[in-house]
Formats: C-alpha cells, sequence, structure tokens
C-alpha cells in the first residue's frame, strides 16, 4: 500500500467483514445489545462517580431538634479546625430521623435524644459497629407562659389549666419523658384530654412562648433558648419520675467509604472537650454527670 492511502485499506477492510444478516431482525439484537448494557453501565458509573464527588468532604449529621443551636455554633468551629469538612445539619424529632435513615436517607453521623431510636438502627444494622456512645445529658422541665400562677406538676389537674404542649411520644422522646413523669404521679390518664401534641420538642417550646397553651415539657437545654419574658421554668422532674434522658451518638452505616476519615474527624470533635464547652454554654450536661432532684414537683432550677 502507498503512503498516504492508510484511510482507504481501513475502509476496504470493513467491507471485508461481512456477516451473515439472512435474519435481519436476530442481527441487530445481537449487535445492539452489548452496546446498550455497555451504555446504561456507563451511566451508572457515572452516577456513582457524581454521588460519590457531590458529598466529597461533606458530613452529613442528623441530630435531635433540641439539638440544634449548640450545632450551629459548632458548625464553624469544625469547619476551622478542619478546612476541608463540611457538616450539613437536620434536625428533628429522634423518631422521625430513625425512620428516614432506615428508609435509606443519606446520613452519616445521627445523635438521638433517647436510646430506642439509637437501638433500632443497631438491629437494623446501620450503625458502624464501635461507634456508638452516650454523648451528653440532659433534664425535664415544666414551663409556662411567664404571668402562669401554675406552681407545681401535680397543679397541671387544676381546671384552670386546660392545654399542656407534650411531644408527641411515639417519635419525640421528651414527650416519652413527659408522659413517664405524669405517669409517675398518676396524672397520665386524667390529663391526656388536655394534651396537644408536637412534632418535636422545640415546636412544645413554641406553643408556650406564643400563649397557646397553659404548659408544656422541654429540656432545660430548651427552656434557656427561650424569648426574653415569654415563658418560666416552674420545676424540673424529679429524675426518679422517667428514664435517664441521655444522648446518644453513632456513625451510620456507609458503602462510600471515602468519607471514613471527614466523619471520624466530626464525631471525635464533638466527643471533645472543646465541644463539651459549647454544649454545656446551652444547657446540656457532660455525660458523666449525675442528675438529681427531689421527688416533690417543686424542684425549680
Amino acid at each position: 500500500m502507498k503512503s498516504g492511502q492508510k484511510g482507504s485499506w481501513s475502509k476496504s477492510l470493513c467491507f471485508r467483514i461481512k456477516p451473515d444478516r439472512s435474519n435481519t431482525k436476530e442481527f441487530l439484537v445481537k449487535r445492539n445489545k452489548p452496546s446498550w448494557l455497555a451504555y446504561l453501565s456507563t451511566i451508572a458509573f457515572g452516577f456513582a462517580l457524581n454521588a460519590s464527588s457531590l458529598y466529597a468532604g461533606e458530613v452529613r449529621l442528623a441530630a435531635a431538634a433540641s439539638l440544634k443551636d449548640a450545632l450551629e455554633h459548632l458548625k464553624p468551629a469544625i469547619k476551622k479546625l478542619h478546612p476541608g469538612t463540611t457538616v450539613v445539619v437536620t434536625t428533628g424529632a429522634s423518631g422521625m430521623l430513625q425512620q428516614q435513615i432506615v428508609n435509606g436517607a443519606p446520613i452519616d453521623v445521627f445523635i438521638s435524644a433517647a436510646k430506642k431510636p439509637m437501638d433500632g438502627l443497631g438491629q437494623s444494622k446501620l450503625l458502624t459497629e464501635g461507634s456508638r456512645k452516650i454523648l451528653l445529658k440532659n433534664e425535664l422541665v415544666l414551663i409556662a407562659p411567664e404571668k402562669s400562677k401554675l406552681k407545681a406538676i401535680t397543679d397541671l389537674k387544676d381546671k384552670d389549666i386546660k392545654r399542656i404542649g407534650v411531644g408527641e411520644p411515639r417519635s419525640v422522646p421528651a414527650g416519652d419523658y413527659a408522659l413517664q413523669t405524669l405517669t409517675h404521679y398518676e396524672l397520665n390518664t386524667i390529663l391526656a384530654p388536655k394534651f396537644v401534641y408536637a412534632k418535636d420538642v422545640r415546636q412544645v417550646l413554641s406553643y408556650v412562648e406564643r400563649d397557646e397553651v397553659d404548659a408544656g415539657f422541654v429540656y432545660a437545654s430548651d427552656a434557656l433558648t427561650s424569648k426574653a419574658g415569654t415563658i418560666k421554668v416552674v420545676t424540673k422532674a424529679p429524675y426518679e419520675s422517667h428514664e435517664p434522658i441521655v444522648y446518644e451518638i453513632a456513625a451510620v452505616v456507609q458503602k462510600d467509604k471515602t468519607r471514613d476519615a471527614d466523619i471520624q474527624k466530626v464525631m471525635a470533635y464533638l466527643e471533645g472537650q472543646e465541644a463539651m464547652k459549647v454544649w454545656q454554654k446551652f444547657g446540656f450536661l457532660d455525660a458523666g454527670v449525675k442528675t438529681a432532684s427531689k421527688d416533690t414537683g417543686r424542684a425549680p432550677l
């Protein structure tokens, strides 16, 4: 072949390879099927790469609603300490967040305001082995509008108290703790018609701040975030009236292991001493602190 005729040789070669096309339909199927499989495989691989790059350096944290303010304060500190890591926070009722994780929500770290949601994820094999720890503690308080004359938990049965804000107990740990406390005082059944259920503990706080209910049960940390002049803390629920209020933290099992280092950095910071100073500033207690109050129903903060 002469110089400059490479293209002609290629062309002639193409015409020499002639498969039997007597069954045109069968030929097209056999010819096209591998191409479509390769095409779909390429798309799937591309999506996987895009998902991996989309979350690169990002740690997605789902946490109990009561942690919202503290976490917003902690995010810049984490960013400063680990410039390549961004924390994306979602807050809500612990039980609701648990269900979202079970249903496949893209969450890396979970902080629950009770053990039950963590137990559920553990039973579903969705927690990274060895990552579950007790992070914080809290206390349950009864609050009322600023001008309320309410003085004790037992006063909730008075006829002047018509509406009591309580977190939905099936998904809101604070609501569950509240019902445990009222059961301790044998008031749960009597007061049930007065309950106004909320989607999370912050909504209970909002109800009381807006004077939409006569009283409500929230965490001590939530009471600290209330708007000035809107509420008062009536009393603290005695520690023996409900299960210990503990916040647990754990890493959620991930198929993509490329962000494990970022996840571990964020968890280590949240569990560390610098973060503890912030947690305490927002009313949370160190996991090692013992909480106690006399069973009087009148244990003010």
